[in-house]
């Protein structure tokens, strides 16, 4: 698998006050000496901080900035001595760097192969409607759950309480309608329903 020919490397610099930032300078094994200019620089997340970043292939790298018309270096960061005795920054682009990019190309690949996915024959698909059977169908009506026999209006209301007052529902009793069975010809229905913090129940007399 082939490796990208160079690799983005961060550059830093600490802006002393009334320090003017120009583009840096570096110096390479396989380059000679060379002057970056026009690099962009911009501010960092402190104000006092230059950034830039720049494109380096595989192997060492000297630098040095160049602030307020004089060549320094940064003392924070890993230095090493030139043959002409000077004192530069350096940094070291390894092979190893240029790895995440396999990471990624693999996982890009995986990621694009779709032919495992699934394992289908190829060829027209349809969707048809299931129709129940007619002995599926039930003969009678579902069994009532039991959370709904408790029917307020059926229970007794205490002596101390107010008549015209039922006890407080449970929620699952809420928004069901409820039939009672019909006596002299006539039909009761009634129902629950909550508004805010207070329980209302409708009772509706229909004669049959």
């Amino acid at each position: 698998m082939s490796y990208p020919s160079s690799c983005l490397a961060l550059l830093n610099w600490l802006n002393f006050p009334h320090s003017d930032i120009v583009p840096a300078y570096k110096k390479t094994k396989s380059w000679g000496i060379q002057a970056v200019k026009g690099l962009p620089w911009a501010r960092g997340r402190s104000q006092n901080t230059f950034v830039a970043i720049v494109d380096l292939p595989e192997g060492e790298h000297q630098y040095k900035f160049y602030v307020d018309g004089q060549w320094t270096h940064d003392p924070a960061e890993p230095v090493i001595t030139s043959q002409l005795g000077t004192v530069n920054n350096i940094i070291q682009v390894k092979k190893t760097d240029f790895e995440v990019f396999d990471a990624l190309m693999v996982d890009s690949q995986k990621c694009s192969d779709m032919s495992d996915l699934s394992s289908s024959p190829p060829g027209p698909y349809h969707q048809d409607a299931y129709i129940p059977k007619q002995e599926e169908k039930f003969k009678s009506p579902p069994i009532l759950p039991p959370h709904l026999l408790q029917v307020i209006l059926n229970k007794d209301t205490g002596i101390s309480c107010d008549p015209a007052l039922l006890p407080e529902p449970n929620h699952v009793m809420l928004n069901h309608l409820y039939a009672l069975s019909i006596k002299d010809g006539v039909m009761v229905l009634s129902a629950t329903h909550r508004y805010k913090k207070k329980y209302v129940t409708t009772l509706l007399y229909k004669p049959i």
